[in-house]
């Protein structure tokens, strides 16, 4: 009976991950332009997988999103893409999947680690869903101050975005709002999300 209860499990997380890793394909596909930014729900799948699943699984769907850039990226789907491809397409590709599987193992890593102190799942959650966007960004602009920083300021076209150097060029032309927007869109949807997903949990225990 013990057995047959585990498989059980093991089949639903591994439906659930499945589940996760198409809403995470999906999402990356998926943007809403509000003005001068895009609304991008990308990182919701990853903090999920990370604290209902643990910091491996916020490490896969973090991979997953991190092919999907990857492809757009290598395909040229923007004018930044094709800068980051001609300019070098190896650690443009590596920087892709990097930046948000570092990101989900470290917010279900900082989630696991919350609940053995504090017993504030919330207030955990939050610290979690917060953490990714940080993480994910902060991957991203040391790879464009390290690996691409004399390229984007030797680009004719992209060096002019911005006027104060390229750590301003990096902050506020390459990360600018959007980061802003992506922490708050994980703030508020994230511990909801995820407080529904682990209430249904229990229901299926029992």
């Amino acid at each position: 009976m013990a057995k047959s209860i585990n498989a059980h499990a093991k089949i639903l997380r591994m439906v659930q991950l499945a589940f996760l890793a198409a809403l995470e394909v999906v999402l990356m596909l998926i943007y809403i332009p509000v003005g001068t930014i895009n609304l991008n729900f990308g990182l919701i799948p990853i903090v999920i997988a990370g604290v209902l699943f643990g910091p491996g699984y916020g490490a896969f769907i973090g991979g997953v999103s991190g092919v999907v850039t990857m492809v757009q990226v290598l395909t040229g789907q923007s004018a930044f893409y094709v800068f980051l491809v001609a300019t070098n397409p190896v650690a443009a590709s590596i920087l892709c999947i990097v930046k948000t599987t570092a990101a989900g193992f470290l917010s279900g890593l900082v989630y696991k680690l919350l609940m053995k102190v504090s017993k504030y799942q919330g207030v955990n959650i939050l610290i979690s869903a917060v953490v990714c966007p940080v993480v994910n960004t902060g991957i991203f602009a040391l790879g464009m101050l390290t690996i691409f920083g004399s390229a984007l300021m030797a680009d004719p076209v992209i060096s002019t975005w911005s006027t104060g150097g390229l750590v301003a060029l990096v902050f506020l032309a390459l990360i600018g709002v959007n980061f802003f927007v992506e922490l708050a869109i994980n703030i508020v949807l994230c511990p909801v999300i995820s407080k529904a997903l682990f209430f249904i949990r229990r229901g299926e225990r029992g």
